[in-house]
């Protein structure tokens, strides 16, 4: 089968490469999927780029002095490592299960089309892909395979945020950086739904049309607007309760200076691939407070009670449209490289989709 694979970390978008790769066998528990379509994500160029790698590198649980395994995992326990190349890209798309493993989970979803959360070394980006069946989402004919394929990274990210580690309540604030992105509309569509209000900050104005036109209660273009001053006009200098950033560096720190009596910043990104700034001071006086998310490592301290009925909510309002994203551009997946190189343009507006197979 084909599959899109990288050997090592790198910054050249050409090292991905198309191969010839056996067919994968699942195993229990698990399903294998023939894949429709997978989206291009952010957090796929992390795989690329080796950025959860060099992270995982620094974090405590990793520091162990003369450990045999110099392998980097994602929790203390060392129970789930980060991968490395050689593997298959490709985060979460949709297909249909062919075959199963063993359990009850797999074989209810044999047959089915669903959306599914892989992500290296088992990526979406090849024709066939192996997960746990409690990775893969049976889905309604509804639910168009472009916008199935979108089902888990953010959708689940922005109802996780809002829902379960915010908690925002009616009529706060919260302010959303990259919010031309497709969280940051799932964002704005949330608060028309749930009544609280928004302010988008964007580089510029070519997606502030597309944020007023769903709802956002404020939109500011930072290349023209300062965002401190714009922020407190908008609040009446009361500051926003709730932040989420995606971008990091300078910006972050602004984003900071925004927050009001007790305010709370999310951090879930770092396009700007650059330090936070700011004046520890800035956290003092208003007695703020600034959190990293990484929606696996949220995940996975959950149970399984839990974690099920967010996927019931998601899924619902995932057929209820509430989620819908744009997708703007689809390749095949032998133009993986094109695709990648379309989803990095700058001010791109919209999702660039890998067309895998057909059903």
């Amino acid at each position: 089968m084909k599959s899109a694979r990288l050997h090592a970390f790198t910054d050249r978008i050409d090292d991905i490469r198309i191969e010839d790769v056996p067919l994968p066998e699942p195993g229990p528990g698990q399903v294998r999927v023939r894949m429709l379509m997978s989206p291009v994500n952010p957090s796929d160029l992390n795989f690329v780029r080796g950025t959860y790698h060099g992270a995982l590198e620094r974090i405590i649980w990793n520091q162990a002095p003369g450990a045999a395994d110099r392998r980097v995992y994602f929790d203390p326990a060392r129970i789930n490592p980060c991968p490395v190349p050689p593997y298959a890209l490709g985060g979460e798309g949709v297909g249909v299960v062919e075959t199963c493993g063993t359990g009850f989970l797999a074989r209810r979803v044999r047959g089915r089309r669903v959306a599914v959360a892989s992500g290296p070394p088992n990526g979406t980006w090849q024709e066939y892909t192996v997960v746990d069946a409690k990775r893969a989402v049976a889905l309604p004919e509804a639910v168009v395979d472009e916008q199935a394929a979108m089902f888990f990274v953010n959708p689940i990210t922005a109802y996780v945020l809002i829902r379960e580690v915010l908690r925002i309540r009616r009529d706060g604030w919260v302010l959303v950086t990259a919010a031309g992105s497709a969280l940051g509309k799932n964002v704005v569509r949330m608060g028309k739904r749930d009544g609280f209000r928004t302010v988008c900050v964007v580089r510029s104005a070519a997606n502030s049309a597309a944020l007023q036109a769903l709802g956002a209660d404020a939109v500011i273009e930072t290349d023209k607007q300062d965002l401190v001053t714009e922020v407190a006009r908008i609040t009446q200098g009361r500051g926003v309760g709730y932040a989420l950033d995606c971008v990091g560096g300078e910006l972050a720190g602004e984003v900071v200076r925004c927050l009001g009596l007790n305010g709370r910043l999310v951090i879930y990104g770092t396009l700007a691939n650059t330090p936070l700034q700011f004046p520890g001071r800035d956290l003092m006086m208003p007695g703020a407070h600034v959190d990293g998310f990484l929606l696996p490592t949220w995940m996975a301290q959950q149970s399984p009670l839990r974690l099920l009925g967010i996927l019931r909510a998601v899924k619902k309002l995932t057929i209820a449209g509430l989620f819908h994203t744009e997708v703007t551009e689809t390749y095949p997946l032998d133009q993986v490289t094109s695709a990648v190189t379309a989803a990095l343009a700058p001010g791109r507006v919209g999702k660039v989709m890998l067309r895998i197979g057909s059903r």
